[in-house]
């Protein structure tokens, strides 16, 4: 009889985890995404019309696309968020740890780019329809999608890998200790949070032109050379570039501390 209500409360707490991790991804999801479709819609609007960068900002103003085009940004960091809390979850309770536990398991790195990579890719074809060329319905190319997929993988690898390698040799520089540099790189758990908001604003210099390639062809579906689609990069790149790292920040740097902030708020609360 004691296994079996010590069973039930065992499998009550873990329902309650999995409650925490879903509320707390949906918050920290519609925190960030709002910013995150503006900036989007903004970019594809402009390489889809050549329309001035000020036109297309004052036109994203003015949402005129389904709502769906809306929750979109929503859906994907809250898929993003729940899978890395659900397994953080599991983690813990597998270990008998304590529930705020947060792992660095290779399944939960897989789990949360395929999520994120999966849903991410189908947001940027049905942008490229509803906020591209106006009238077209045609389906986004393959090879567009091969170009969001790699984007995606080199973000995510910048953000949960590369700054946890180098962490430790940015806290070792000989300069680290010194004013203004101790906050930033002083220890290796704040090189590791500065490498955690730099590291994926810097790689929009790798993965915006290849962002733009993508829209690019599906926007212009012809045979055209290699140096008109440079050509197209370059010219919007450089207002591209910085809107795309203002749009990494909140998502892998505000995002994911509110994410753990609320997480952590509503566990404590159920205890």
């Amino acid at each position: 009889m004691t296994d079996v209500k010590s069973l039930d409360f065992q499998q009550r707490c873990t329902w309650q985890l999995f409650t925490a991790d879903l509320v707390s991804a949906a918050l920290a999801a519609a925190l960030v995404s709002p910013w995150v479709k503006a900036i989007d819609a903004v970019i594809v609007h402009k390489t889809a019309t050549g329309a001035s960068w000020r036109s297309c900002i004052d036109w994203a103003s003015k949402p005129r696309k389904p709502l769906i085009g809306s929750l979109f940004p929503a859906l994907v960091y809250f898929g993003t968020y729940a899978t890395a809390n659900l397994f953080d979850s599991l983690y813990a309770t597998a270990n008998d740890l304590d529930d705020t536990t947060i792992s660095s398991t290779a399944a939960k790195f897989l789990a949360t780019t395929l999520i994120s990579t999966s849903l991410g890719i189908y947001k940027d074809g049905y942008y490229a329809k509803i906020y591209g060329q106006l009238n077209r319905a045609s389906p986004v190319p393959l090879l567009s999608y091969a170009l969001f997929t790699g984007r995606d993988a080199i973000t995510i690898f910048a953000s949960f890998n590369i700054p946890a390698l180098l962490a430790p040799h940015l806290a070792q520089l000989s300069f680290s200790d010194a004013s203004p540099f101790s906050t930033l790189i002083g220890s290796e758990a704040a090189s590791l949070k500065t490498s955690q908001m730099l590291i994926p604003a810097l790689t929009q210099f790798i993965t915006t032109p290849i962002h733009l390639l993508g829209l690019d062809l599906y926007n212009r579906p012809i045979p055209l050379g290699i140096r008109e689609r440079l050509s197209s990069i370059r010219h919007h790149a450089p207002v591209a570039v910085p809107l795309r790292m203002m749009r990494v920040l909140p998502v892998f740097g505000i995002g994911n501390m509110a994410n753990t902030v609320f997480r952590n708020s509503i566990m404590h609360g159920m205890n």
